[in-house]
């Protein structure tokens, strides 16, 4: 039910904001080789990881905003205290994540089992 209530409030919160588009900080070669890599304290807003084989990669005290994970292979990542608001999952790769303290109120392409998932491993989704 929560799921429900929350897709269809999030639309407001997306009218809200304005559509910025990612930025490509990496190139298509750098995105193979971001797995295991430790992104502690950074801003990396709106940042293009589409594609991106992120697998055990740790980010602590990060912020995510608007970035782009679509198709990103995440299996492994951990997000703890992150801030990933508004972020886009589609077609993401979950698997033995954490996102322990970590904010993902806003985000896109995530289906009903992932937005579960993310729940279970310590993410979480506001809706006001």
């Amino acid at each position: 039910m929560f799921y429900e209530f929350f897709l269809k409030n999030t639309d407001s919160l997306r009218l809200g904001r304005a559509r910025r588009s990612c930025e490509l900080v990496f190139t298509t070669v750098e995105k193979r080789h971001l797995g295991g890599e430790v992104f502690r304290g950074s801003k990396l807003d709106y940042v293009d990881f589409s594609q991106a084989d992120l697998r055990e990669a740790r980010f602590e005290g990060a912020s995510l905003c608007g970035c782009d994970f679509s198709g990103a292979d995440l299996r492994g990542a951990v997000f703890e205290d992150c801030d990933l608001r508004w972020s886009r999952f589609d077609r993401a790769i979950f698997g033995n994540n954490s996102f322990r303290r970590s904010w993902l109120t806003g985000s896109e392409g995530i289906t009903r089992s992932a937005f579960e998932y993310v729940l279970t491993r310590g993410g979480h989704f506001v809706c006001c």
